[in-house]
């Protein structure tokens, strides 16, 4: 009886018969072999279902899909046995029987798991049961949060054609078509992405139709097509895509469909294995010229399509090679090899002009924590002086390209569910916005673009369905929504291109001066108000003092008083403080930000303020009597003008207006102080006996059950609450719940349990998903031994007359096995 039969029959009514030793076998020889990826669980899951679907209708269930979503950014380790898990709940067993890089699955029902055990152990055959740590047997998967969906607009294409859409740019996008039960693609498809849902009209020529590409300056289409056998490729040239009129405005026949089509002003330019062809355009976008370059073969691969791309001042780079290409320069017609090549894997095909300058940014592969980290570079074409940016989120094969305004849009290849789908960042202000799966459900991201008139447009895949094209309602404010504020983080090299070495280079210190409501860093140095003169000199150095002579104005008698302020100056730090009478303390310090206005202070502070965790210039303002701006932080209260152009009502007061954005004041005034609120996690002394541990992981345990199954013991821990009403420090659960947070485990040492409560303490199941561990640890994934029972003594044991039963977890039983006999407490190892 094959495995397959084997199975058929275990979908009916299952009957209690054991199953012969030979269908073990068969099982075994008929295992499913799968790749471990990370974020593949989905693909495993399809996997699982054409494999045993017809026979275990339970696959099918819209529980395994939920499954597939909510572990699709997770390791695929946590995804199977996820899968595991979930069968388990529905009377399957899922075993793994291969301890290396790749899983050999088995189905078997779960009435036959120990007939089944007994028989790898006797052949030493591998068998590991999938099932989720700290998971009972039988319970469905633990949720997981797959996170915000992107609101959107959806529309599926509802008529009898396959189609495949390879590239969107302007707004259309454009593939390949075909009957439903055909197995070839047929021919170029055109989607007009105006129309909701898109018009596609669908060509009967056209093979191979693929890398569209827009110029809005020219106000042109571009694509690539094979002809004939399909071994001879075509650039194309459109006004309207959708009506199949394309022009073919160079007689040049490439190695297939061309994959680089690069506009550079009035010009096309294309690029295959061995040629990079100019075609220039009149102003009506008719073909004017077409010049072509042969270039030598690729040593390294004949098949990599040449790379083109153009800086910031018009000029055109080159390159065909796989590996250290040698680069050419288009300039005023001639074309040059440039002074130097790309570095290792690096290709222009992947590079963007950096506006107004002789730059271009491009991907570039540094060596990573454990895999290859592709980051983006900014290199200046005539220097070869350069820096980086990591790509936190993102994995490899990533695609770089222009998307609007000031932002570049960096594409991933998708099929990673742990990594973005793309990030969206800007060039001026550094920000990130993160593109991730689960904002579209269980489905990828294939295409991202934004139509002329400024509409964003997301092309995913939907199982059986095929595209689906997104329209978001508030793409911009979601994004920012979705994400905790992200920064591109600039490393300059002190190398020049291509003589880079393979690492990322150091972080540079940022120079900053950080306002808090408590404190005030400078460049790393804490400073706690009353603010004094010597308490600053200590650390940052002596201070010129200046004397500055002024006049006040009383605002009742009018009468002008003379009077003498004396300042303390740090002049290399841009730092001013007015002293008080007593000429040591300091209520008001200044930071000049900028060159215009007359301060004493002769510099300007090289480095950022920041106020909390942003940018002085992002803080939350009030308006200050309509010229400048003010805000309270604690016992501070900042006043400045924003940087910004002077409204012309106001240009009478504009070199007033400009200095004072040059400088922001930062005054300190002692805080009323507010009655303080009851604490709800203050410990009360004890006022009755109380219990005794040796073992911290022994009293988690007992809590467990009077704090969390009895409800005895009050208040409830709630990680999230505790670290809100902490006060000493700021606790970051999602930077340290990764480990027991120390101060919630200390909480826990100290708390004092009634000895009048042991007797409800009858038996004790460890789990690894107890809620104490999560309250303790919020992060923890129960793959470790953090709070495994290892020690132990009868003292504290014989405190629990009742304690019959113990479920354990623990890496060191013998230790603690022998003790719980004598104490007459029966154990059973979890």
């Amino acid at each position: 009886m094959t495995a397959t039969t084997c199975l058929s029959r275990q979908c009916g009514p299952w009957k209690k018969e054991k199953l012969p030793m030979a269908e073990f076998k068969q099982i075994i020889e008929n295992a499913l072999d799968i790749l471990k990826f990370d974020g593949a669980v989905q693909d495993t899951l399809a996997e699982l279902r054409e494999k045993w679907g017809a026979q275990v209708p339970a696959l099918l269930d819209e529980h395994f899909d939920a499954v597939g979503i909510q572990y699709m950014k997770l390791s695929h380790e946590k995804g199977a046995a996820a899968l595991g898990q979930e069968l388990s709940a529905f009377g399957w067993a899922l075993y793994n029987l291969d301890d290396e890089d790749e899983y050999l699955f088995a189905l078997i029902p779960a009435e036959e798991r120990s007939e089944w055990e007994r028989y790898c152990k006797k052949q030493g055959q591998d068998y590991h049961l999938m099932k989720q740590q700290g998971r009972k047997w039988g319970d469905h998967a633990k949720e997981q949060d797959p996170g915000k969906l992107m609101p959107c607009e959806e529309y599926i294409l509802q008529d009898e054609y396959d189609y495949f859409f390879n590239s969107l740019a302007g707004d259309f996008a454009v593939g390949e078509w075909k009957n439903q039960d055909a197995e070839e693609w047929k021919n170029g498809c055109v989607a007009d992405l105006r129309q909701r849902p898109p018009q596609v009209t669908r060509a009967h020529s056209l093979p191979h139709l693929g890398c569209l590409t827009y110029s809005a300056e020219n106000e042109l289409y571009a694509a690539s097509r094979a002809a004939g056998s399909g071994t001879i490729g075509r650039a194309l040239l459109s006004k309207n895509p959708e009506t199949l009129n394309w022009a073919e405005p160079s007689p040049i026949g490439y190695d297939g469909p061309p994959r680089t089509l690069c506009w550079a002003d009035h010009s096309l330019w294309v690029g295959d294995p061995t040629n990079a062809t100019r075609i220039e355009l009149t102003d009506r976008g008719t073909c004017q010229d077409v010049k072509n370059w042969i270039l030598p073969e690729d040593g390294w691969s004949g098949t990599y399509h040449c790379g083109i791309t153009t800086d910031g001042l018009g000029r055109v780079y080159f390159s065909n090679e796989w590996y250290k290409g040698q680069i050419y320069r288009w300039e005023n017609g001639k074309v040059t090899k440039h002074t130097f090549s790309l570095d290792g894997y690096d290709h222009l095909s992947e590079a963007v002009p950096v506006p107004g300058t002789g730059r271009i940014t491009m991907i570039h592969a540094v060596s990573g924590k454990g895999r290859i980290e592709e980051c983006l570079l900014e290199l200046d074409m005539d220097t070869g002086r350069c820096r980086i940016a990591p790509l936190p989120g993102m994995g490899e094969g990533l695609k770089l390209r222009w998307f609007t305004e000031d932002w570049l849009l960096v594409q991933g290849n998708g099929e990673i569910l742990s990594d973005d789908f793309a990030q969206l960042i800007n060039r001026n202000t550094r920000e990130v916005l993160r593109i991730r799966p689960g904002m579209f459900g269980g489905e990828k991201m294939q295409h991202i673009g934004m139509l002329t008139d400024g509409t964003v447009v997301i092309v995913t895949r939907r199982d059986r369905v095929g595209p689906v094209f997104r329209y978001p309602i508030d793409f911009w404010g979601f994004l920012r929504k979705a994400n905790k504020p992200q920064k591109l983080e600039w490393r300059e090299y002190k190398e020049v291109y291509p003589n880079l070495p393979v690492f990322l280079p150091p972080k540079t210190a940022e120079r900053k001066i950080v306002l808090k409501k408590d404190s005030l860093t400078i460049l790393e140095t804490v400073f706690t108000p009353p603010f004094t003169l010597s308490q600053l000199a200590d650390k940052l150095g002596p201070a010129r003092i200046a004397l500055q002579n002024g006049t006040r104005k009383s605002p009742i008698t009018g009468r002008k008083t003379p009077y003498t302020q004396a300042l303390a100056l740090w002049d290399e730090l841009g730092l001013q403080g007015w002293l008080d009478e007593d000429e040591q303390t300091i209520r008001t310090l200044g930071v000049r930000v900028a060159a215009q206005g007359e301060y004493a202070v002769r510099q300007t502070f090289n480095g950022a303020v920041w106020i909390g965790a942003k940018d002085y210039r992002e803080a939350n303002w009030k308006d200050f009597a309509g010229f400048a701006h003010t805000l309270k932080l604690g016992g501070f209260t900042v006043y400045t003008r924003l940087p910004g152009p002077v409204p012309e009502e106001q240009s009478v007061q504009k070199a007033k207006l400009e200095a004072l954005s040059a400088m922001v004041q930062i005054s300190w005034k002692e805080p009323e102080k507010k009655a303080v609120k009851a604490q709800k996690y203050k410990l009360p002394k004890p006022a009755e006996p109380v219990l005794t541990f040796t073992s911290f992981n022994f009293k988690l345990a007992v809590m467990e059950v009077l704090m969390y199954e009895k409800g005895l013991l009050t208040p409830k821990l709630d990680a999230h609450e505790f670290v809100r009403e902490y006060s000493r420090r700021k606790i970051d659960i999602d930077a340290e719940g990764y480990e027991p947070i120390p101060e919630i485990r200390k909480w826990l040492e100290k708390y004092p349990i009634p000895a009048r409560l042991a007797p409800e303490i009858t038996e004790i199941e460890m789990d690894g998903g107890s809620e104490i561990y999560t309250q303790l640890c919020p992060f923890w994934d129960g793959e470790d031994g953090t709070f495994d029972l290892n020690t132990i003594t009868e003292a504290e044991l014989r405190q629990f007359t009742n304690l019959k039963h113990i479920t354990l977890m623990s890496s060191n039983p013998e230790q603690v096995l022998p003790v719980l006999e004598r104490c007459g407490i029966r154990a059973d190892l979890l």
